[in-house]
């Protein structure tokens, strides 16, 4: 029963949902029919709109046309106003021209009546020009002969100044020749008087050392004049004859002339006898007392500086002990110049002088070199980091030059006193007891001199070479104190200066075999020390009695480098 009732509820339900469908259906078929008709009057709305955006396209078209054509007209009218903008200025500026050429003619009109009665005026003076130029023409008639009797004149001097010329080149190239036998001349007078000169220089006496004594016998050492018929020359010690009528009396000799030195020993309490005192009598080349000042010693080494110019090796030391004056002596200061700086001066003179004279056929260099032997190590003061931390200098073994060293080829004094000056500033130089500035190294200034021929003449080419050696002091240990650092410098230089006697010694003895490889200093020495080389030895000497065992020791030296002689060809053997 339940099935049939849903079975009939199921066929109502399918009855209405049918009358539904067949009412949508007659729906749908009517809006189908409205649709059909809408389309219709669509495609009829289209073809309108499709004709009216024809019609409106024809009017866009012809609207830019009239738009373009606006545009032109504007453009066109712009062009106009400018134009009619610069006819106005024109018009404008061609009234403005008409008016000031109108004030111009005015001035021309004022101008030309000026002009006018000018030209009468310069007519006038045409006329006395005229005249004038007439008369000038004669003066320019008398002036063309003078001219021509000048000319005939100034051949005439141009041909006295040729035969002059000749003359004079005749003149320097005799002063040439004669200058080559100044040489040989010069050369063989050093020969002849000895290659190697000592000479002695006793310092005066310090503030120090003449509060200590107020009485002469605190000086030890006396000079005088040595005699003709002495035998003390040549550095040998001498009787008691010849004694100085006065003590620390001095004369200045000649450069020929010998002087002699007199040591006396200082006093000692021999208990109420009669005292005896020792005295030692030397003679040398020269003798400098303290009276004397740097330009005597300057007198006595110029000769060998010119023998440096002259192309030959020339040595020139000062040895002494601490403190007595070598440093002075070798550079002095300001006021009383040493012997480096006159050298220099007369160097640079000289390479004037023969430059002038050649005429520009020879050039003349000057080259410097600044070494320092410190504890037995050679330094090159002229490096940037000079002293004990700077750069060591090695030596050729086949010679005796430092290699690698700095050389500065000078062009002027003040370059070398420069250059001087600043290796003064980077030497070794300490306090002791025995002197406040001691230096603790051997300074060695070298100075090459050179001569080139410009036009391939080999006889003009010559070098010579000037050392100047500033010897640190000897001193005893027991007098200056030294310890430490300073007692090591101290030994190095004593044995240097040792080994430089022995060298003096050997060379007395004429020995085959001089040791001058036992020093750095003699190594460096060897060739102004041998053979042909010039050799100035400076004994440096303090006077007080405090000091007369050094100072009798620097004028034994002295006297054994004095005996010395220095031949062309000797052998150097090391």
């Amino acid at each position: 029963m339940v099935i049939a009732e849903q079975l009939n509820t199921a066929t109502m339900e399918l009855k209405e949902n049918k009358q539904q469908l067949e009412d949508l259906a007659m729906e749908n078929e009517q809006v189908v029919a409205k649709l059909d008709e809408r389309e219709g009057e669509l495609k009829q709305t289209m073809v309108q709109m499709e004709g009216q955006l024809k019609q409106l396209n024809d009017m866009e078209l012809q609207l830019n046309n009239v738009m373009s054509e606006k545009e032109t007209l504007l453009s066109e009218n712009e062009s106009l106003a400018t134009e009619l903008s610069d006819i106005q200025n024109q018009v404008s500026h061609l009234q403005s021209e008409v008016g000031s050429l109108k004030d111009d003619l005015a001035i021309s009109q004022q101008r030309a009546e000026m002009l006018g009665s000018q030209k009468n005026e310069s007519d006038e003076k045409l006329h006395e020009l005229s005249n004038q130029l007439q008369s000038l023409t004669t003066l320019l008639e008398s002036a063309q002969g003078t001219i021509t009797t000048l000319e005939d004149k100034l051949r005439a001097k141009n041909e006295y100044c040729e035969q002059f010329e000749s003359i004079e080149r005749k003149l320097i190239h005799e002063k040439n020749v004669l200058n080559e036998m100044r040489r040989t001349l010069h050369n063989k007078v050093i020969q002849l008087t000895g290659n190697i000169r000592v000479y002695i220089r006793v310092r005066p006496l310090i503030p120090s050392e003449q509060q200590l004594t107020t009485t002469s016998s605190s000086s030890t050492v006396a000079t005088t004049r040595r005699p003709s018929s002495a035998s003390g020359g040549g550095g040998r010690p001498s009787s008691a004859s010849g004694r100085p009528s006065s003590r620390g009396g001095s004369i200045i000799s000649s450069d020929l002339s010998k002087q002699t030195i007199e040591l006396t020993e200082p006093h000692r309490d021999r208990g109420g006898l009669n005292p005896r005192r020792k005295k030692w009598k030397y003679g040398f080349d020269k003798v400098f007392n303290p009276v004397n000042d740097q330009a005597d010693v300057w007198d006595g080494a110029e000769p060998l500086v010119q023998s440096a110019v002259d192309g030959h090796k020339v040595c020139m030391f000062a040895y002494g002990q601490t403190g007595s004056g070598k440093t002075h002596t070798m550079i002095g200061d300001s006021v009383n110049r040493g012997l480096i700086p006159r050298a220099v001066e007369k160097l640079f003179a000289s390479k004037k002088e023969i430059e002038q004279s050649f005429q520009g056929d020879v050039s003349v260099s000057i080259k410097v070199e600044l070494l320092e032997i410190y504890n037995e190590e050679v330094y090159d003061l002229l490096d940037a980091e000079a002293g004990p931390k700077g750069q060591k200098m090695k030596i050729k073994l086949n010679s005796n030059e430092a290699v690698n060293n700095i050389v500065v080829e000078a062009s002027s004094q003040d370059e070398v006193q420069g250059v001087l000056q600043l290796a003064q500033q980077r030497r070794c130089v300490k306090a002791t007891k025995s002197n406040s500035e001691s230096s603790r190294s051997h300074l060695l200034f070298t100075v090459r001199f050179e001569v080139t021929s410009l036009t391939n003449d080999e006889l003009l080419n010559r070098q010579g070479v000037l050392h100047i050696v500033d010897l640190a002091g000897s001193e005893r240990l027991d007098k200056s104190g030294s310890q430490g650092t300073l007692l090591t410098e101290a030994k190095h230089i004593n044995t240097s200066l040792s080994a430089l006697s022995h060298v003096m010694q050997k060379l007395q003895d004429k020995s085959e075999h001089i040791p001058y490889r036992d020093s750095k200093l003699t190594y460096l020495l060897r060739d102004s020390l041998g053979g042909d080389s010039k050799t100035l030895c400076i004994v440096c000497c303090s006077p007080h009695q405090t000091h007369f065992n050094e100072s009798l020791n620097s004028i034994r030296f002295a006297a054994n480098a004095s005996k010395v002689e220095l031949k062309q060809g000797n052998k150097v053997d090391v």
